[in-house]
Parts: structure tokens; C-alpha cells; sequence
């Protein structure tokens, strides 16, 4: 428990801190960062996040920025033309790959993802086989998911 509580402190203030740096009081798209639905998304990355999110108005997106293997972009578990997408309000959750996950993923040992997970269901899936493990981050922001 005081790892993952550890983990959330620590990707919170990362992301607060490259949100400032980054954004500099100005939206910033970036190209290519999001996977939903099988389909790569183009975001806007602003400086907006909130605190306790009114119930059902967030969705998942899946990080994976410390995960303990590069290549593999964020996740959304909803997408524009989704009846369930709120527009890009997020949920983060901090997903890390395990030992067998790692095994399974990166199999010449280079650190790179070979394969990358396309979409929920997908994250969902390596959760369960042992690949991956997921928690809250408890930090939620805004940026939309574009074409």
C-alpha cells in the first residue's frame, strides 16, 4: 500500500510539474499519444486538472510513462464518438509492467515495448495474464482526444 501511495504522490507531482514547464499558460497538441479503440489519437495537453471528479464524468487512461519499459503510449478506455467519452476529462491510472510482463513484452531485453497495447480491453487482458498491474493515481486532468 505505501508503494502505490509512493507511486501516486510521485506521478502527481511529475505530471504537475511537466504540465507547468511544458505548457507554459498555452495548450500544446501532441501528436500521436493516445491509443483508444485500436485507433492513435492526437491530444491537446493543457494545464487544467482537478480534484474529485463528479461521479461518472472522468474515464480510464491508462500511463504508462513509469512503467519499466518505454514505447508503449497512454491507453483510454473512451474515445470521441464513444457514448461514454467525457470529452477528455481523465482518470490516470498508473500502470506498471511485472517481471512475467516485462518477460512477455520486451523479449530481446532492449527496454522497448515490441508490441503495444491498442485499447482497454487489451490493458485489461495483460492485467489479468500478470503482465501488468494497475492503480489509481488519484490525479485527473483535461485534455481531448483528437484525429
Amino acid at each position: 500500500m505505501t508503494n502505490k501511495l509512493v507511486s501516486s504522490v510521485i506521478l502527481s507531482a511529475l505530471l504537475g510539474v511537466l504540465a507547468s514547464n511544458v505548457l507554459a499558460d498555452r495548450a500544446v497538441r501532441a501528436q500521436d499519444a493516445i491509443w483508444a479503440n485500436d485507433t492513435i489519437y492526437d491530444t491537446i495537453l493543457t494545464d487544467t486538472n482537478f480534484k474529485s471528479p463528479p461521479a461518472h464524468s472522468t474515464d480510464a487512461l491508462y500511463n504508462f510513462m513509469m512503467s519499466g519499459l518505454m514505447g508503449q503510449r497512454a491507453v483510454a478506455d473512451s474515445y470521441p464518438g464513444d457514448r461514454h467519452y467525457n470529452g477528455g476529462r481523465w482518470d490516470v491510472k498508473l500502470v506498471t509492467f511485472t517481471t512475467q510482463g516485462i518477460a512477455a513484452h520486451d523479449p530481446d531485453g532492449d527496454g522497448m515495448v515490441n508490441f503495444e497495447l491498442t485499447n482497454a480491453a487489451d490493458v485489461l487482458h495483460h492485467e489479468a495474464l500478470g503482465h501488468i498491474t494497475i492503480m489509481d493515481a488519484n490525479f485527473y486532468f483535461v485534455c481531448p482526444l483528437l484525429r
